[in-house]
């Protein structure tokens, strides 16, 4: 069973951001659920209304999760394209 209120586990969750050309890289390959969405709802929290973002994600439901996630913090939904090792989501915030 996973220690949901475990502190450390959460406080270790972070995503790698860096800007490309205008538009927010939110890098966290590796992390699974809950994890990723954590590490993407703190990134994103910090970036100006309007600023794209792209979502660098390995973990196969992804493309659902972060729907769902947009649909409750208003975040446009841009597109979903994946690759050969990673999925790549695109958004507005």
């Amino acid at each position: 069973m996973w220690p949901f209120n475990k502190r450390e586990k959460i406080s270790g969750i972070k995503a790698s951001v860096k800007m490309v050309e205008g538009i927010a890289e939110i890098d966290v390959r590796g992390q699974t659920c809950p994890g990723y969405l954590l590490a993407i709802n703190k990134a994103v929290k910090v970036l100006d209304s309007g600023t794209q973002a792209k979502l660098l994600i390995t973990y196969p439901p992804c493309g659902e999760d972060v729907k769902a996630w947009c649909r409750e913090k208003n975040i446009e939904y841009i597109s979903l394209v994946q690759g050969k090792d990673m999925w790549v989501i695109n958004i507005k915030k």
